[in-house]
């Protein structure tokens, strides 16, 4: 074959491997629990019981990996807002002594939507025993507290669209 059949097959299958998504983003909503959010991928559910303090909760996940990134939903209906606001800090703890992380950057927000007080916690984190990193919403609304997570090894994402990526995850949560 001559030359320049070889780099035209070779420039045409580069194309199409360019237009295949490693993130393959769509609509998700909550089944169990009122939100929406851009999924990176055909999500898995699942409920399970989880302890808040003393307190015995149903976590409803909505998860997705590509590659080795997690990209995950956790759903908590409280017994009222207080309790869900509250929830907010003990979930954030728990995720941090899970990966022996410290925080690297941290974003606190209150706002109101409907009469109804929103709390917004965005922050990201890296162990400090291993390649993980976690960049996170953790929001409070009416009696629901949602952790919106992405858990990966430390710049397994493309460096360059890394930020990009998580940012379109986590902003694109809302609750209902």
């Amino acid at each position: 074959m001559p030359t320049s059949k070889v780099t035209a097959v070779f420039l045409i299958a580069l194309l199409f491997t360019a237009c295949s998504p490693q993130f393959d983003w769509r609509d998700v909503q909550g089944v169990e629990s009122p939100y929406t959010v851009l999924m990176p991928g055909k999500p898995s559910r699942l409920s399970r019981e989880i302890q808040l303090e003393q307190r015995t909760v149903a976590m409803h996940l909505t998860a997705v990996q590509v590659n080795d990134v997690k990209f995950a939903v956790g759903a908590i209906k409280m017994s009222d807002a207080n309790q869900a606001r509250a929830a907010v800090m003990l979930i954030k703890n728990a995720l941090l002594k899970n990966i022996k992380g410290i925080i690297t950057r941290e974003k606190t927000t209150v706002a109101t939507r409907n009469g109804e007080l929103i709390v917004n916690d965005e922050f990201s984190a890296v162990s400090t025993h291993s390649s993980v990193r976690l960049s996170g919403r953790l929001v409070a609304y009416r009696d629901w507290t949602f952790e919106v997570l992405v858990v990966e090894p430390k710049y397994k994402i493309n460096p360059d669209a890394d930020e990009t990526v998580v940012d379109t995850f986590l902003s694109s949560f809302k609750p209902m």
